[in-house]
């Protein structure tokens, strides 16, 4: 089994890429969120997941480790294989997919395509007890200032996909937002919009 690839990116589009690693093409679907931060002709390390079907073997990477857990999880779940995993994982952050669940948040994991109630309502039953055993936030709620349940990290998110941003973009916007905790939601959104016109995701 292939568990890590270290090469040259050949091409990327938003759902595969191909890693030369010494001369040999590695084929790799990944996530949006993993092919954010990849450029074409940069050397690169993936994390990588490998199934072995009859008619195939497919390549899964990934950019941090708590990616590839939230993958590995989706995929225990009856129903969800890993077309679907990716899907989660180019919509959502793995920390915003894991509070989700945890706070029964029907409404945020349906706004990732494929996900209906029914299927929302499965992957809450199914991955609640194992989420919360071993869940701890590290992006969002931290970056501005706070625990889990931050309620200013929470409101600039909510104002933030208001505006249009994906839930991705809001995430990675509000996670280097530098904040002591005492500054009030319309200088965060501010701070995180000034980061995101510096990007060029305006």
């Amino acid at each position: 089994m292939i568990g890590r690839l270290r090469g040259i990116i050949q091409f990327i589009s938003r759902e595969q890429l191909l890693i030369d690693v010494h001369g040999v093409g590695y084929l790799v679907s990944v996530p949006a969120s993993t092919a954010a931060h990849l450029v074409e002709g940069n050397e690169t390390t993936l994390l990588i997941y490998t199934q072995v079907r009859e008619d195939a073997i497919i390549l899964y990477g990934f950019a941090t480790q708590r990616e590839k857990e939230v993958f590995e999880l989706l995929n225990t779940v009856s129903g969800v294989g890993p077309k679907l995993a990716l899907s989660v994982l180019s919509t959502l952050s793995p920390d915003s997919f894991c509070q989700a669940i945890l706070q029964a948040n029907l409404r945020r994991l349906t706004e990732v395509p494929g996900i209906g109630k029914r299927t929302g309502e499965r992957l809450i039953v199914e991955l609640k007890d194992k989420i919360a055993k071993s869940f701890v936030p590290t992006g969002l709620s931290q970056a501005v200032g706070g625990g889990s349940d931050n309620q200013v990290a929470t409101e600039a998110l909510e104002a933030l996909l208001a505006l249009g941003y994906s839930t991705l973009e809001a995430e990675e916007a509000l996670s280097h937002v530098q904040s002591d905790g005492t500054e009030s939601i319309e200088t965060v959104i501010r701070r995180a919009l000034g980061f995101l016109v510096k990007t060029g995701n305006v």
